[in-house]
Protein backbone atom coordinates (compact mmCIF):
# COMPACT_ATOMS: atom_id res chain seq x y z
CA UNK A 1 0.00 0.00 0.00
CA UNK A 2 2.56 2.49 -1.17
CA UNK A 3 0.62 5.38 -2.50
CA UNK A 4 -1.09 7.74 -0.25
CA UNK A 5 -4.77 7.42 -0.11
CA UNK A 6 -4.85 4.50 -2.37
CA UNK A 7 -5.47 0.42 -1.65
CA UNK A 8 -2.81 -0.61 -3.83
CA UNK A 9 -3.30 -3.76 -4.27
CA UNK A 10 -6.77 -5.75 -4.04
CA UNK A 11 -6.92 -10.04 -2.00
CA UNK A 12 -10.57 -10.62 -3.14
CA UNK A 13 -10.67 -14.43 -1.42
CA UNK A 14 -13.12 -16.27 -3.96
CA UNK A 15 -14.58 -19.82 -2.84
CA UNK A 16 -12.56 -22.70 -4.61
CA UNK A 17 -14.15 -24.81 -6.83
CA UNK A 18 -14.54 -28.49 -5.41
CA UNK A 19 -15.19 -30.15 -8.60
CA UNK A 20 -12.03 -31.69 -9.82
CA UNK A 21 -10.83 -30.07 -13.64
CA UNK A 22 -10.93 -32.53 -16.38
CA UNK A 23 -7.10 -33.03 -18.17
CA UNK A 24 -5.93 -30.23 -20.21
CA UNK A 25 -8.18 -27.59 -19.28
CA UNK A 26 -5.64 -25.07 -18.93
CA UNK A 27 -3.85 -25.65 -22.55
CA UNK A 28 -0.70 -23.64 -23.04
CA UNK A 29 0.58 -22.43 -26.13
CA UNK A 30 4.30 -21.03 -25.94
CA UNK A 31 4.97 -17.58 -27.98
CA UNK A 32 7.47 -14.50 -27.36
CA UNK A 33 4.69 -12.06 -29.56
CA UNK A 34 4.36 -9.64 -27.29
CA UNK A 35 0.69 -8.58 -29.54
CA UNK A 36 -0.46 -12.05 -28.90
CA UNK A 37 0.44 -11.79 -24.89
CA UNK A 38 -0.92 -8.51 -25.04
CA UNK A 39 -4.32 -9.54 -26.55
CA UNK A 40 -4.46 -12.47 -24.36
CA UNK A 41 -3.89 -10.59 -20.97
CA UNK A 42 -6.76 -8.20 -22.11
CA UNK A 43 -9.24 -10.89 -22.60
CA UNK A 44 -9.42 -9.60 -26.65
CA UNK A 45 -11.19 -6.43 -25.43
CA UNK A 46 -9.76 -3.35 -24.63
CA UNK A 47 -11.93 -1.98 -21.60
CA UNK A 48 -11.06 0.83 -20.68
CA UNK A 49 -7.29 0.45 -21.56
CA UNK A 50 -5.56 2.06 -25.00
CA UNK A 51 -2.36 0.26 -25.35
CA UNK A 52 0.81 2.92 -26.59
CA UNK A 53 3.28 0.36 -26.46
CA UNK A 54 5.08 -2.87 -25.27
CA UNK A 55 7.98 -4.72 -24.82
CA UNK A 56 8.74 -7.92 -23.31
CA UNK A 57 12.28 -9.73 -22.36
CA UNK A 58 11.92 -13.64 -22.06
CA UNK A 59 13.58 -16.90 -23.33
CA UNK A 60 13.04 -19.49 -25.69
CA UNK A 61 15.44 -22.53 -27.14
CA UNK A 62 15.69 -25.55 -28.64
CA UNK A 63 14.68 -28.77 -26.23
CA UNK A 64 17.61 -30.73 -25.72
CA UNK A 65 15.28 -34.00 -25.17
CA UNK A 66 12.61 -33.17 -27.24
CA UNK A 67 14.10 -32.56 -30.38
CA UNK A 68 12.49 -29.81 -32.59
CA UNK A 69 10.34 -28.88 -29.52
CA UNK A 70 10.93 -25.20 -28.12
CA UNK A 71 11.23 -24.12 -24.41
CA UNK A 72 9.68 -20.96 -24.03
CA UNK A 73 9.15 -18.68 -21.12
CA UNK A 74 5.85 -17.30 -21.69
CA UNK A 75 3.11 -18.00 -23.40
CA UNK A 76 -1.24 -17.78 -23.79
CA UNK A 77 -3.16 -19.82 -22.22
CA UNK A 78 -7.08 -20.98 -22.51
CA UNK A 79 -8.28 -22.43 -19.28
CA UNK A 80 -11.78 -23.73 -19.52
CA UNK A 81 -12.73 -25.86 -16.31
CA UNK A 82 -11.58 -22.52 -14.45
CA UNK A 83 -8.35 -24.15 -12.61
CA UNK A 84 -7.85 -22.42 -9.53
CA UNK A 85 -10.73 -19.81 -10.61
CA UNK A 86 -8.72 -17.70 -13.07
CA UNK A 87 -9.78 -17.02 -17.01
CA UNK A 88 -7.67 -17.27 -19.91
CA UNK A 89 -4.62 -15.07 -20.27
CA UNK A 90 -1.01 -15.49 -20.33
CA UNK A 91 1.69 -17.25 -18.08
CA UNK A 92 5.28 -16.25 -17.62
CA UNK A 93 7.96 -18.55 -16.14
CA UNK A 94 11.48 -18.72 -15.21
CA UNK A 95 11.20 -22.18 -17.08
CA UNK A 96 9.62 -23.80 -19.94
CA UNK A 97 5.57 -22.84 -20.02
CA UNK A 98 5.24 -26.03 -22.78
CA UNK A 99 5.12 -29.71 -22.44
CA UNK A 100 7.01 -31.64 -24.41
CA UNK A 101 7.77 -35.39 -25.62
CA UNK A 102 10.61 -37.58 -25.94
CA UNK A 103 11.46 -41.00 -26.60
CA UNK A 104 13.93 -42.41 -24.08
CA UNK A 105 15.13 -45.49 -25.01
CA UNK A 106 16.56 -46.71 -21.06
CA UNK A 107 12.91 -46.93 -20.62
CA UNK A 108 11.71 -47.82 -24.70
CA UNK A 109 8.91 -45.23 -24.34
CA UNK A 110 8.02 -41.66 -24.73
CA UNK A 111 8.59 -39.53 -21.14
CA UNK A 112 6.49 -35.87 -21.02
CA UNK A 113 8.57 -33.08 -19.95
CA UNK A 114 6.05 -31.15 -17.89
CA UNK A 115 5.02 -27.94 -18.49
CA UNK A 116 2.10 -25.77 -16.65
CA UNK A 117 -0.84 -26.46 -18.25
CA UNK A 118 -3.44 -28.64 -16.32
CA UNK A 119 -2.44 -32.04 -14.83
CA UNK A 120 -1.59 -33.75 -11.64
CA UNK A 121 1.59 -32.69 -10.44
CA UNK A 122 4.11 -35.31 -11.22
CA UNK A 123 7.87 -33.96 -10.09
CA UNK A 124 8.88 -32.39 -7.48
CA UNK A 125 11.49 -30.33 -8.79
CA UNK A 126 10.34 -29.55 -12.41
CA UNK A 127 12.75 -27.45 -13.78
CA UNK A 128 14.03 -25.82 -17.28
CA UNK A 129 17.11 -23.52 -17.41
CA UNK A 130 17.73 -21.71 -20.28
CA UNK A 131 21.65 -21.92 -21.30
CA UNK A 132 23.76 -18.56 -22.71
CA UNK A 133 26.92 -19.09 -25.29
CA UNK A 134 28.93 -16.67 -23.39
CA UNK A 135 31.79 -18.19 -22.22
CA UNK A 136 32.17 -19.20 -18.79
CA UNK A 137 28.72 -18.45 -18.26
CA UNK A 138 25.93 -21.29 -17.98
CA UNK A 139 22.62 -19.45 -17.08
CA UNK A 140 21.24 -15.92 -17.76
CA UNK A 141 21.73 -13.06 -15.93
CA UNK A 142 18.78 -10.44 -15.08
CA UNK A 143 20.24 -7.21 -16.66
CA UNK A 144 20.83 -4.43 -13.73
CA UNK A 145 17.76 -2.86 -14.17
CA UNK A 146 15.66 -6.10 -13.67
CA UNK A 147 18.20 -6.52 -10.66
CA UNK A 148 17.44 -3.35 -9.18
CA UNK A 149 13.68 -4.47 -9.50
CA UNK A 150 13.94 -7.93 -7.94
CA UNK A 151 16.32 -7.23 -5.24
CA UNK A 152 13.78 -5.64 -2.98
CA UNK A 153 11.18 -9.04 -3.42
CA UNK A 154 13.57 -11.25 -2.52
CA UNK A 155 16.43 -9.62 -0.22
CA UNK A 156 16.82 -11.06 3.00
CA UNK A 157 16.76 -8.07 5.51
CA UNK A 158 19.95 -5.74 3.94
CA UNK A 159 21.56 -8.61 1.68
CA UNK A 160 21.02 -9.04 -1.99
CA UNK A 161 21.19 -12.00 -4.53
CA UNK A 162 21.39 -12.46 -8.38
CA UNK A 163 18.65 -13.35 -10.40
CA UNK A 164 18.71 -15.28 -13.63
CA UNK A 165 15.92 -16.48 -16.28
CA UNK A 166 13.90 -13.51 -15.94
CA UNK A 167 10.97 -13.15 -17.70
CA UNK A 168 9.65 -9.92 -18.11
CA UNK A 169 6.41 -7.93 -19.87
CA UNK A 170 5.98 -4.29 -19.70
CA UNK A 171 2.77 -2.47 -21.15
CA UNK A 172 2.19 1.24 -21.46
CA UNK A 173 -1.28 2.58 -21.33
CA UNK A 174 -3.42 5.40 -21.87
CA UNK A 175 -7.07 5.37 -20.20
CA UNK A 176 -10.36 5.85 -22.01
CA UNK A 177 -12.75 8.47 -20.38
CA UNK A 178 -14.44 7.40 -17.80
CA UNK A 179 -12.36 4.80 -15.75
CA UNK A 180 -9.90 6.09 -13.37
CA UNK A 181 -8.24 2.52 -12.08
CA UNK A 182 -6.85 -0.65 -13.51
CA UNK A 183 -6.85 -3.87 -12.16
CA UNK A 184 -6.13 -7.59 -12.96
CA UNK A 185 -6.36 -11.42 -11.65
CA UNK A 186 -3.00 -13.35 -10.63
CA UNK A 187 -1.99 -17.05 -9.54
CA UNK A 188 1.60 -17.47 -8.89
CA UNK A 189 3.32 -21.04 -8.00
CA UNK A 190 6.61 -22.50 -7.66
CA UNK A 191 8.76 -25.81 -7.40
CA UNK A 192 10.77 -24.26 -4.93
CA UNK A 193 8.04 -24.80 -2.35
CA UNK A 194 8.28 -26.06 0.02
CA UNK A 195 11.94 -27.83 0.46
CA UNK A 196 13.93 -24.68 -0.61
CA UNK A 197 12.18 -22.21 1.80
CA UNK A 198 13.96 -22.53 4.37
CA UNK A 199 17.17 -22.79 2.51
CA UNK A 200 16.51 -19.22 1.10
CA UNK A 201 16.22 -20.18 -2.93
CA UNK A 202 13.14 -17.99 -2.89
CA UNK A 203 12.07 -16.59 -6.31
CA UNK A 204 9.88 -13.72 -6.79
CA UNK A 205 7.60 -12.01 -8.74
CA UNK A 206 6.42 -8.52 -9.04
CA UNK A 207 4.01 -5.76 -10.75
CA UNK A 208 5.31 -1.93 -10.73
CA UNK A 209 2.30 -0.03 -11.76
CA UNK A 210 3.60 3.07 -12.53
CA UNK A 211 6.69 2.41 -11.42
CA UNK A 212 5.49 1.18 -7.68
CA UNK A 213 5.57 -2.65 -6.84
CA UNK A 214 1.83 -3.52 -6.03
CA UNK A 215 2.28 -7.20 -5.67
CA UNK A 216 1.71 -7.80 -1.78
CA UNK A 217 -0.29 -9.78 0.01
CA UNK A 218 -0.91 -9.32 3.52
CA UNK A 219 2.03 -6.62 3.59
CA UNK A 220 4.63 -8.83 2.02
CA UNK A 221 5.87 -9.36 -1.18
CA UNK A 222 5.35 -12.49 -3.64
CA UNK A 223 7.85 -14.75 -3.48
CA UNK A 224 7.94 -18.47 -1.86
CA UNK A 225 8.73 -17.41 1.67
CA UNK A 226 5.36 -16.12 1.97
CA UNK A 227 3.52 -17.83 4.82
CA UNK A 228 0.18 -18.22 2.51
CA UNK A 229 2.28 -20.89 0.15
CA UNK A 230 0.61 -23.96 0.02
CA UNK A 231 -0.19 -27.25 -1.67
CA UNK A 232 -2.35 -26.49 -4.27
CA UNK A 233 -3.85 -29.44 -6.75
CA UNK A 234 -4.46 -28.28 -10.24
CA UNK A 235 -0.92 -28.11 -12.65
CA UNK A 236 2.74 -29.40 -12.05
CA UNK A 237 3.48 -26.28 -9.51
CA UNK A 238 4.62 -27.81 -6.18
CA UNK A 239 3.13 -24.82 -4.19
CA UNK A 240 0.76 -21.77 -4.88
CA UNK A 241 0.39 -18.71 -2.76
CA UNK A 242 -3.23 -18.87 -1.31
CA UNK A 243 -4.12 -17.06 1.31
CA UNK A 244 -6.90 -18.54 2.97
CA UNK A 245 -6.88 -21.47 0.86
CA UNK A 246 -7.62 -19.45 -2.37
CA UNK A 247 -5.16 -18.79 -4.97
CA UNK A 248 -6.79 -16.32 -6.94
CA UNK A 249 -5.50 -12.85 -6.25
CA UNK A 250 -6.71 -9.70 -7.82
CA UNK A 251 -4.35 -6.91 -7.32
CA UNK A 252 -5.09 -3.37 -9.08
CA UNK A 253 -4.25 0.93 -8.66
CA UNK A 254 -5.28 4.38 -9.38
CA UNK A 255 -3.87 5.47 -12.45
CA UNK A 256 -3.63 8.35 -15.02
CA UNK A 257 -5.29 9.66 -17.74
CA UNK A 258 -2.44 9.17 -19.73
CA UNK A 259 1.22 7.65 -19.49
CA UNK A 260 0.65 4.47 -17.67
CA UNK A 261 2.89 1.62 -17.43
CA UNK A 262 2.26 -2.32 -15.61
CA UNK A 263 5.25 -3.89 -15.82
CA UNK A 264 5.22 -7.66 -14.46
CA UNK A 265 8.62 -9.46 -13.68
CA UNK A 266 9.39 -13.10 -12.54
CA UNK A 267 12.89 -14.43 -11.53
CA UNK A 268 15.13 -17.19 -9.85
CA UNK A 269 17.08 -16.07 -7.42
CA UNK A 270 20.73 -17.47 -7.03
CA UNK A 271 20.18 -20.14 -9.55
CA UNK A 272 18.49 -20.73 -12.58
CA UNK A 273 17.06 -24.33 -11.49
CA UNK A 274 13.51 -25.17 -10.00
CA UNK A 275 10.52 -23.08 -12.02
CA UNK A 276 8.19 -20.16 -10.54
CA UNK A 277 5.33 -19.49 -12.88
CA UNK A 278 2.73 -16.37 -12.97
CA UNK A 279 -0.67 -16.67 -14.52
CA UNK A 280 -1.93 -13.33 -15.31
CA UNK A 281 -5.32 -12.51 -16.73
CA UNK A 282 -8.28 -9.61 -17.04
CA UNK A 283 -6.53 -6.52 -16.96
CA UNK A 284 -9.10 -3.33 -17.76
CA UNK A 285 -10.03 -0.07 -16.49
CA UNK A 286 -12.16 0.53 -13.42
CA UNK A 287 -14.50 2.70 -13.15
CA UNK A 288 -14.87 5.58 -10.91
CA UNK A 289 -16.85 3.99 -7.82
CA UNK A 290 -19.67 5.98 -6.80
CA UNK A 291 -20.56 6.69 -3.39
CA UNK A 292 -24.39 5.77 -2.03
CA UNK A 293 -26.06 8.55 -0.27
CA UNK A 294 -24.87 8.21 3.42
CA UNK A 295 -21.69 7.46 2.58
CA UNK A 296 -21.22 10.42 0.05
CA UNK A 297 -22.28 12.85 2.61
CA UNK A 298 -19.50 11.74 5.07
CA UNK A 299 -17.27 11.53 2.19
CA UNK A 300 -18.05 15.09 1.48
CA UNK A 301 -17.60 16.20 4.93
CA UNK A 302 -14.51 14.11 5.03
CA UNK A 303 -13.33 15.77 1.62
CA UNK A 304 -12.76 19.25 3.44
CA UNK A 305 -9.73 17.91 5.51
CA UNK A 306 -8.48 16.57 2.99
CA UNK A 307 -9.44 13.11 2.53
CA UNK A 308 -10.13 10.73 0.12
CA UNK A 309 -12.32 7.43 -0.36
CA UNK A 310 -11.29 5.44 -3.52
CA UNK A 311 -12.64 1.04 -3.90
CA UNK A 312 -12.98 -1.48 -6.36
CA UNK A 313 -16.40 -3.11 -6.67
CA UNK A 314 -16.88 -5.95 -9.40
Amino acid sequence: MRNAGWISSLLLLLPLCSIAPPAAAITITGTQDVNALTTALLGGTSTGIVITSTSFSGHQQDSFLALGSLETSSGTYTNTSGTYGIGPGIVLSTGAVEERTYFDPEVGANVTLSGYGDGPNRLDDNSTAFFTMVPFQVSIPATPAQEALLDPITAVGTDTFDHFDVTELVINFDMQPGFDSVRFNVVFGSEEYPEFVPVGYFDGFGMFLNGTNVAFVDGQPVNIQHPSMAAVAGTELDGILAPGGNPLLVFGGAVSPAGNSLRFIIGDREDSILDSTVYISSLEGVPPVPLPGTIWLLGTAAAFLGLRYRAFSR
